[in-house]
């Protein structure tokens, strides 16, 4: 019999996805894992499975961090638990902070953390030579990242400081995580509901739209056009993924370095919320019939093993606190991978570095790419508009309490 596994999914994930499957199948003839990947959105494998008849849904489905959807289809018990069916041992090495992100509110992990994702910064070594830079110097501020773009960009070394993919994400997610600040109140939505708290970001907006002005920072909502900023040396920084490191040293014709996010203060620096997606069970007819075959495919994809490979080969967040000091060696010479860890499993824990799980927050998120780009838009926005527009979003988007 098949377990069935949908997914909307690109890339090197991907790939080793397909291939730790194949190389299950070849040793499990009683329970042959099919994956259907579905073409759309990430989250687009969570809604065709969840609109699907019980009877013909999967057993599994490979969701991004948003989930809300599934957290109330688990209350439903339409969704098992992964920790009514993963081995505790599996369970006790999850390392804290991929396990709160993918958990529910008091904790439990209610997913299989599989591809936990992190932002890092790329450099481009070429042009902080030409202006005398040490080979490994990272702006840790973004003080420093905007005195260092603006020497880049003073002496026309590049047209523009940095760029990134993913605005909501790293123009504000994650330097509202690093300094431990929420974005709602309370919990940042863990409850399902909260208060939306942007207008306390107003100086920080203001702030973004003076680098635009400055060349410090080249903004596009177009992660694609982010990238190309980066290979054609418009700029000399791109904050994006890390599983892109592949792609990118594939791309680039000049040296690239790599390092943590800059830090938005010089004050103690959190850890921030992770992307990425993991995978979930659906109590479906199928899952029934093959309980036990779904369990061991499971601790198959959470052994330590499967785990090592997916991070070495796509720099993902290691999801078992045993994995970064048995690669201690390895990591001298991935410096990719060495960020990686650094701002994840080894970081500070703030209160506020699990992500946002307020319901619905996949759509509110779609609406915040939008007000960035409004805000950002400096020929149609004015700063004394700022305010208001967060403001507005505060109130339209905050959900009261059931």
């Amino acid at each position: 019999m098949s377990i069935h596994l949908w997914l909307s999914l690109q890339g090197p994930v991907y790939d080793y996805l397909q291939q730790t499957v194949g190389e299950w199948n070849k040793q499990h003839q009683e329970s042959q894992v099919e994956l259907k990947n579905i073409a759309g959105g990430y989250d687009r494998a969570v809604v065709e499975a969840l609109n699907t008849p019980e009877s013909a849904q999967p057993a599994l489905v490979l969701a991004p961090e948003y989930t809300s959807s599934l957290i109330g289809a688990l209350g439903e018990r339409k969704v098992v638990p992964i920790c009514d069916i993963l081995h505790q041992e599996q369970l006790n090495k999850i390392a804290e902070i991929v396990r709160r992100t993918f958990g529910d509110a008091s904790g439990r992990v209610v997913s299989l953390p599989f591809n936990p994702a992190c932002g890092i910064l790329y450099i481009n070594r070429d042009a902080l030579n030409a202006i005398g830079k040490h080979p490994e110097y990272v702006p840790s501020t973004l003080q420093e990242l905007e005195e260092v773009s603006r020497e880049l960009v003073g002496k026309k070394i590049v047209p523009y400081g940095y760029t990134c993919a993913w605005s909501a994400a790293y123009l504000l997610e994650v330097p509202a995580a690093q300094c431990d600040l929420p974005l709602i109140v309370p919990d940042n939505g863990f409850q399902g509901y909260g208060q939306f708290q942007l207008n306390r970001f107003k100086d920080h907006f203001l702030r973004l739209r003076q680098q635009v002005r400055e060349r410090i920072l080249f903004f596009t909502s177009k992660n694609e056009d982010a990238h190309n900023a980066f290979l054609e040396k418009k700029v000399a920084f791109f904050e994006q993924g890390s599983s892109h490191f592949k792609r990118l040293q594939g791309q680039a014709k000049f040296q690239i370095g790599y390092g943590a996010i800059p830090n938005l203060t010089h004050g103690q620096k959190f850890a921030f919320p992770l992307g990425g997606g993991s995978i979930w069970v659906l109590n479906s007819h199928e899952t029934q019939k093959m309980k036990e075959g779904v369990r061991a495919f499971l601790n198959y994809l959470a052994s330590d093993e499967v785990q090592q490979k997916l991070h070495e080969e796509t720099a993902s967040v290691p999801v078992s606190k045993t994995l970064p000091p048995k690669l201690e060696e390895f990591y001298k010479t991935h410096p990719v991978h060495k960020a990686v860890v650094v701002q994840t499993v080894e970081a500070l824990l703030g209160k506020h570095s699990f992500g946002i799980h307020m319901h619905g927050y996949a759509d509110t998120r779609k609406a915040l790419f939008e007000l960035i780009e409004e805000i950002l838009n400096l020929d149609k926005t004015p700063d004394a508009k700022v305010p208001e527009l967060l403001k507005t979003f505060d109130q339209k988007f905050s959900k009261e309490k059931p």
